[in-house]
């Protein structure tokens, strides 16, 4: 019998103490991947571990494995083993008080362990906020929505192309102090002269990242539906080829009644977060990404790195598709994503200089002459003069690392608009969030609509206030946060 149970208390040691040792690992594992602005972490972690993770990077998952299960399992056998294995040359140190104290007790020990390391991870991923959150109720939605599906939208007799680039974690933070950011040089001084150079809304201050927004898909689907994504507890297939998003209504789908041709240019798999179910359901794009360049021999598979395609090549397939949409006589968009200033640290291509301290500095600088590059060549070509081109950061970097060479920085998204239809007006004193920019984009095609909303956002070409303008930033984006029947029923699952 004191076998059995000593077998049995060793076991529930053992569990108990992986468990705690999983939570304390996870918190650093948290701290140096999901430093998001805007959101609690969990929307994140929760939206990943519910969706398919096609084409995920496989380091980012073996880091998952050897942190958050490989070590704690490893840990804990160590440490059981020294406690209830005898070792002839450890015998003196295995009978030192503390630990004959263990062994007397070795569930009530390891249960306080858990109990303990499960509060710092609650703390570190602010549950009890986000429980707060999740149980409480907002009439936003019943009180602002705009559903963009039911309104009509006349195009102008020449619609406009447009190209929109969506820089992965560039921010107002990486300017200089100089010119209004958090670092001592200037890291991206080529995306700093095309925002004062074309039009920001707010003299170049940035943008409020969303709740719901901050992670690379959820501000996708921000930016060109106006909405945030918000996750569904309890149900893990709300992402599928007919069922994202059902009742969204975005920026592909109005372009698509226009006639436009509508692609999605990524160098990793579209498939990852589900991206290829949202932008073929709501716009029907034609989507070039990693498995297509593969597929069609344009990239070789063994070349690959980290996601996929580096931004230099992503570039220049980028020129390519544009010249051949720009022949076909069709308005097209083409959306397109960069990854090379990914967390942690960023690719660094054999085009990034050694010019800064921190290497995502460097990453970034790069990043930043590419694009001027591109916009550049974009100016030259036939097709610019009907052309608008708008440049976003998805969200803030995510980097521990560049995070605390920021500081306490205010926050804000990068974004710039360069050369949208004649005869609007704007000023420069807006206050604006990820969702602003779905119906200021319409808006700067020459696409009229009734109001000035869609979605949650704005047209910031008109003197309506945006709704970080009209609550207040923490307000309206506390009401983001919260649950709302409106958003899970008639936009989660498209009920009427």
């Amino acid at each position: 019998m004191k076998k059995e149970i000593r077998a049995y208390k060793i076991i529930l040691f053992f569990l108990f103490l992986t468990l705690g040792f999983s939570f304390i690992c996870a918190i650093f594992y948290v701290r140096r991947n999901f430093i998001l602005i805007g959101t609690n972490p969990i929307s994140q972690i929760l939206f990943h571990c519910i969706v398919q993770i096609d084409g995920a990077d496989p380091v980012f998952i073996k880091g998952i494995i050897k942190h958050i299960i490989i070590i704690p399992f490893i840990v804990s056998t160590i440490i059981s083993l020294f406690l209830f294995k005898r070792f002839s040359f450890l015998e003196k140190i295995q009978e030192m008080k503390i630990f004959s104290f263990i062994r007397k007790k070795p569930v009530l020990i390891s249960c306080f362990f858990f109990l303990f390391s499960f509060l710092l991870i609650s703390e570190e991923l602010r549950l009890p906020e986000f429980i707060d959150t999740y149980t409480r109720s907002s009439t936003l939605y019943e009180d602002e929505y705009v559903d963009p599906a039911v309104l009509e939208y006349t195009f102008p007799e020449k619609k406009r192309n447009l190209i929109y680039i969506i820089l992965e974690s560039v921010e107002t933070s990486d300017y200089s102090k100089e010119h209004g950011g958090a670092l001592e040089y200037e890291c991206i001084p080529e995306l700093y002269e095309l925002a004062q150079e074309n039009i920001t809304f707010n003299d170049n201050r940035g943008y409020e990242v969303a709740p719901g927004a901050s992670w690379t898909v959820a501000s996708m689907i921000a930016q060109s539906s106006g909405i945030p994504l918000n996750i569904p507890i309890g149900e893990n297939d709300f992402v599928t080829s007919n069922k994202y998003l059902p009742g969204a209504f975005s920026l592909g789908e109005i372009l698509k009644k226009g006639g436009y041709h509508n692609e999605l240019l990524i160098g990793s798999e579209a498939a990852f977060s589900g991206r290829n179910f949202y932008y073929e359901m709501h716009g029907d794009y034609t989507i070039h990404d990693f498995d297509y360049f593969v597929e069609n021999d344009l990239f070789d598979y063994d070349t690959r790195v980290w996601w996929g395609i580096i931004d230099r090549y992503l570039f220049e397939y980028a020129k390519q598709d544009l010249l051949k949409l720009s022949e076909e006589g069709a308005p097209f968009n083409l959306t397109m994503l960069t990854v090379d200033t990914h967390h942690q640290n960023g690719w660094v291509c054999e085009d990034c200089k050694e010019e800064f301290p921190d290497q995502l500095a460097n990453v970034y600088a790069c990043s930043s002459r590419r694009v001027y590059e591109f916009v550049d060549w974009c100016q030259k070509q036939d097709f610019y003069d009907n052309t608008t081109i708008l440049i976003v950061g998805d969200h803030c970097s995510m980097s521990a690392d560049f995070s605390a060479v920021i500081g306490s920085f205010e926050r804000k998204g990068y974004y710039t608009l360069i050369h949208p239809v004649d005869g609007l007006s704007y000023s420069e004193n807006r206050i604006l969030s990820t969702f602003d920019f779905y119906p200021t984009t319409v808006s700067s095609l020459g696409i009229g609509f009734e109001g000035n909303k869609l979605g949650l956002g704005v047209n910031l070409f008109s003197d309506e206030e945006t709704l970080c303008e009209k609550y207040g930033v923490s307000n309206f984006f506390s009401m983001v946060s919260d649950r709302s029947a409106y958003y899970d029923n008639h936009i989660l699952y498209g009920f009427e």
